[in-house]
């Protein structure tokens, strides 16, 4: 399967299920931001690899990023320098002020950070901005499920942190879930694609689990023997470099015994043929909703 088609099926979901790749929707808003700050105000952009889809649809994200930046901007003098950025699970929370990493750790966050670049600090953080505003962007933020966190940086300047909660899948009232894996076991992860392997891995690091990875027969028995009993699910593609998934699969039994099998392939079920062991198949190419729930099948979670 091409990066192109899983990337397409990735798009699909997230417009189906309310979910949104928080990077894809910082950027495609890009030049609405560069407005928002006008002639008087630079904009900067670093966002994380660290991040994937959260549980926001993808028009009020951008509804919820466009209202932040508007809040920053109205801080900065000619001049001042508004910087947005995305953050993850795994990258160092925004100065010492910032909310406990119990808040943080389960959320994805955007930053807006406004740089006065040498103006002398004329505000404090008590006073630059009004209740009412402060109130209005808590609520925009409430109402997809996120917080609002107010930062006192140097000087006058400040930070807006959007803490926005990760998309697993969906529950009974319709919302997304968010779910961060908690002491359930590694997952190997074998695939010759590269690009293939890169965003299947990403999306089961955005969402808590811990993940290796090998591209052939070689790799993924090196990889085994060193995690050992560590490794509580495989998930490897059916047709590999020389070897096929199952025979594969076979040889991994000794030093991953309890590690149950996710087998995944292009091919459609009818020729994949019988599946041993109570394994579990998922065809390409698959959205990202579709890969998450099987493997929280696999290796349950704790929902948050």
């Amino acid at each position: 399967m091409s990066s192109v088609a899983l990337a397409g099926r990735l798009h699909s979901a997230q417009s189906e299920d309310c979910c949104s790749d928080l990077n894809q929707v910082v950027a495609r808003v890009e030049q609405s931001i560069a407005r928002v700050a006008g002639h008087y105000v630079g904009v900067q952009f670093s966002l994380s690899p660290n991040v994937a889809l959260v549980a926001v649809a993808p028009a009020e994200l951008e509804r919820a990023v466009l209202g932040l930046c508007a809040g920053a901007c109205s801080m900065l003098s000619p001049g001042g320098r508004l910087v947005v950025e995305t953050r993850g699970m795994s990258d160092a929370p925004v100065g010492a002020a910032s909310a406990p990493a119990a808040v943080t750790e389960a959320r994805a966050r955007v930053v807006i950070r406004t740089e006065q670049l040498g103006h002398p600090a004329q505000r404090d953080l008590t006073h630059a901005y009004s209740e009412v505003a402060i109130a209005d962007l808590e609520d925009l933020l409430r109402r997809v499920g996120g917080e609002l966190e107010l930062v006192q940086l140097a000087d006058s300047d400040l930070a807006f942190v959007a803490h926005l909660p990760y998309a697993l899948a969906s529950n009974s009232s319709g919302r997304m879930a968010i779910a961060v894996a908690q002491g359930v076991g590694a997952i190997l992860l074998v695939e010759d694609e590269p690009q293939v392997q890169a965003v299947t891995a990403r999306i089961l690091r955005a969402f808590g689990y811990s993940v290796v990875t090998a591209h052939n027969e070689r790799t993924a028995l090196a990889q085994a023997e060193q995690h050992g009993s560590a490794i509580g699910l495989v998930v490897s593609d059916l047709v590999l470099p020389g070897v096929s998934g199952k025979d594969l699969v076979r040889r991994l039994r000794k030093p991953c015994e309890h590690a149950q099998i996710l087998y995944i392939s292009g091919y459609s079920p009818d020729h994949v043929g019988a599946l041993a062991d109570g394994a579990r198949f998922l065809r390409k190419p698959f959205t990202a909703q579709e890969l998450l729930a099987i493997v929280r099948e696999l290796l349950p979670v704790i929902a948050g």
